[in-house]
C-alpha cells in the first residue's frame, strides 16, 4: 500500500505518509511555507527592478527571523514575567507582553519600526519617471 505510515525522514519521531513526501505534518507544513516563500521571491524578482527586489529580499529575510522567534511564544510577559494567557500582546520582536509593557518604548523593543515602515513605503510606491520631451 502507498499510504502506509512510516517515520518522518527528518528524524523528528512522528509518522508520515507518501502523500506528504515522507514528512510528518509539522515538517510538511514548514516545507510548504518555504516553497511558497521561494515562489513569491521569484515572482518579485521577475516583476520589479533590481533595487526594489533586493529590498524585498532583505525584508523577507528579517520577517523570517521574526517568524522563527514567534514560534517560541509563552504565556508570560517578557518584561515583568506576569502571566498573560490569551490577553498577551504580540510584538514585532516576537515576544509576548502584558498590557502595561505592550508598547515598544515600555519594553525597549529592538525592532526598528522606522526602517520597516520606510521599506514598506518603498515597496508599495515605486518611483515612476516619465520620458522627458525634447523641446523644439
Amino acid at each position: 500500500m502507498t499510504g502506509e505510515p512510516s517515520f518522518c525522514i527528518k528524524g523528528c519521531g512522528f509518522f508520515s505518509t507518501a502523500q506528504t513526501k515522507n514528512l510528518c505534518s509539522k515538517c510538511y507544513n514548514d516545507f510548504l511555507k518555504d516553497e511558497s516563500a521561494r515562489y513569491l521571491a521569484s515572482l518579485s524578482l521577475n516583476t520589479k527592478t533590481a533595487v526594489v527586489a533586493e529590498e524585498t529580499q532583505e525584508v523577507t529575510a528579517t520577517e523570517a527571523v521574526v517568524v522563527k522567534k514567534k514560534k517560541s511564544c509563552s504565556s508570560r510577559c517578557k518584561a515583568c514575567m506576569k502571566k498573560v494567557g490569551l490577553l498577551g500582546f504580540q510584538c514585532r520582536c516576537g515576544d509576548v507582553f502584558c498590557g502595561s509593557h505592550r508598547y515598544a518604548e515600555e519594553h525597549s523593543c529592538p525592532s526598528d519600526y522606522k526602517t520597516a515602515a520606510m521599506n514598506d513605503l518603498i515597496i508599495q510606491n515605486p518611483i515612476i519617471k516619465g520620458d522627458k520631451l525634447n523641446r523644439l
